[in-house]
């Protein structure tokens, strides 16, 4: 009884928060992996909740400002080499980055902010809790570092004032993404110090537990075999999706040879198409067309109850339009394809619709061009923007398109209204239109600051569509050779096909396109023998044009080159 009244009556040592003296408190360090490991999954949470909101709200989404800030300041070159090294979707890995990056900061800020609050940092003895007021706080504090600090630097203005978003948006949504990092903070602190935290301090060397029952060491080579795993992934990806990749033409002797221009043009050699697998259609459904934008994440949904077109700059008679009062004006339909100016020799980035909508020649000329104007600015609801001579925008052709396919003009592809300008990269096209601006200034829209041609003429190109590359035929049955070609508005007026490296060519035929203003689907049959086979094609366009077969990349101006598949034959 006397040892156990002595052992009860010993008084507690005092807890010291701080962690100088192991055992009897959280040290720095765990104080630090506690708010580090709470910060990165109420992060996690939060950026979750930013993206629904950019996405169904119309908040803002900073891996979105990040992300368009750093392409930017990416060198051409640079972007060039990723995108060839990681192909159309690079953007969405890119988007994956800065949003992990995003959830370390705010893991970061976790475990930062537990070491400025030593002396109120929860313990397992002691039993303090971390106060809800405290992750409100910590929340308030990114707030400000946003909006004043991050949100600046990225050009989007203080609280994002300068983007699509506005002001009063991006304050909210980001005080709304804020407070729930803030509360689910506090929550998860308690609960990982409480539940998983009674380690001692003396525990915390190089291989002391994460939080997550792993060491460190194991946690980052985990982190690295999952990263490499992850990198394999795509490649293998690209490998298989692409069949892949195309086989290089014997750029040597199809240089020597190449005559730039035929004169007269050829007569198209317009026949009767076998329907064969794996031909792309000649329209392209609209969920099947090609989508591409500068959002890494998601693209506008826009309200056309409270959309209006705003046409002003150098013009007389400024005016708006609601969605009805477009609906309303005398509409013309064509048959147009739109090509990417980041598709690749052979790419996926080209297809064709039926559109329709009014032309802007209409609305230039109800407003009045000045005098001296010398370009046409489009600006649409995601900031984008994008320009083309005056003298493209006052061609028939040049539409404000608000139907696609006899549909409504789908979201994805710019409702409620979007620019159709044959003849030149889908990047002018602009989708989500909000305003027409006519100015007097050489306007360099988003892609041209970062590198991109202005003009952008589409260039002559052709594709394979069957067979695949790499595919194995049955020897002496009859096969066929197929795909698309596309000039722009220049027409099609030949299609070439070589099997022996570019010593002879044989003419496909054609099918009569919709108009001048689509790509043209052309067909060789071919009986194969057995062995390897190299099959390389080429298109001239009406005005005679041969297509170029000295390989470019896409950047600046559009790629160029000869789509050259390899086969096997047994």
């Amino acid at each position: 009884m006397d040892t156990q009244d002595r052992t009860t009556s010993k008084e507690t040592p005092p807890i010291n928060t701080m962690g100088g003296n192991k055992g009897e408190g959280l040290s720095g360090k765990a104080r630090f992996k506690y708010g580090f490991v709470a910060g990165l999954a109420a992060g996690a949470v939060a950026s979750g909740a930013m993206l629904l909101g950019s996405t169904v709200f119309g908040g803002i989404s900073l891996p979105e400002e990040f992300g368009s800030e750093i392409t930017a300041l990416m060198p051409p070159t640079m972007f060039a080499y990723l995108h060839q090294l990681i192909g159309g979707d690079a953007k969405f890995y890119l988007f994956a980055i800065i949003l992990v990056g995003q959830c370390f900061v705010f893991a970061l800020s976790g475990g930062l902010y537990n070491l400025a609050l030593a002396s109120r940092i929860i313990t397992a003895r002691t039993g303090t809790r971390l106060d809800w007021l405290d992750g409100v706080a910590l929340a308030f504090i990114l707030w400000l570092l946003t909006g004043f600090l991050l949100l600046p630097a990225t050009g989007a203005g203080i609280f994002g004032a300068q983007t699509p978003v506005g002001l009063q948006n991006s304050m909210v949504s980001l005080g709304i993404v804020g407070l729930i990092f803030g509360l689910l903070f506090a929550s998860f602190q308690n609960w990982l110090a409480f539940g998983r935290g009674k380690r001692r301090a003396s525990e915390e060397d190089e291989d002391e537990e994460t939080g997550f029952g792993l060491s460190r060491r194991a946690l980052l080579k985990r982190g690295f075999i999952i990263a490499g795993i992850g990198l394999l992934g795509v490649a293998a990806y690209r490998f298989i999706s692409e069949g892949g990749g195309t086989v290089s033409a014997p750029v040597g002797r199809l240089v020597q040879q190449f005559k730039s221009k035929i004169v007269p043009p050829p007569v198209p050699n317009y026949g009767s198409i076998q329907p064969v697998r794996g031909l792309s259609p000649e329209i392209t459904s609209n969920d099947q067309f090609y989508i591409v934008s500068k959002n890494l994440f998601s693209d506008p949904t826009v309200n056309a109850s409270n959309w209006h077109l705003v046409v002003d700059g150098e013009v007389e008679h400024p005016f708006s339009l609601t969605y009805q009062q477009v609906l309303a004006l005398p509409m013309k339909q064509q048959y147009e394809s739109l090509e990417c100016i980041s598709n690749d020799v052979g790419g996926p980035y080209m297809s064709n619709a039926l559109w329709e909508g009014v032309p802007l020649s209409d609305l230039l000329q109800r407003a009045g061009v000045r005098a001296g104007a010398s370009k046409v600015v489009f600006y649409a609801a995601d900031g984008y923007s994008d320009s083309i001579h005056l003298s493209k925008a006052l061609e028939p052709t040049t539409l404000l398109a608000v139907r696609m396919n006899g549909a409504t003009l789908p979201d994805g592809h710019g409702f409620p209204a979007r620019m159709l300008v044959p003849g030149i990269y889908g990047m002018k096209h602009c989708k989500w239109l909000t305003r027409i601006e006519v100015v007097n200034t050489d306007y360099q829209g988003y892609w041209q600051q970062r590198g991109w041609s202005d003009s952008a003429p589409v260039r002559l190109t052709s594709r394979i569509d069957t067979p695949l590359t790499g595919a194995t035929l049955a020897a002496n049955r009859p096969a066929y050779i197929a795909g698309v070609a596309f000039s722009g508005d220049r027409g099609i007026s030949e299609v070439d096909v070589s099997l022996d490296n570019g010593a002879s060519w044989q003419r496909a035929t054609l099918k009569r396109p919709y108009s001048n203003l689509t790509w043209v689907l052309w067909e060789l049959p071919w009986t194969p023998t057995p062995g390897n086979h190299t099959i390389i094609v080429r298109a001239i366009d009406l005005e005679g044009n041969v297509q170029n077969p000295n390989p470019a990349p896409p950047l600046p101006n559009g790629s160029s080159g000869y789509h050259t598949i390899s086969v096997s034959v047994s």
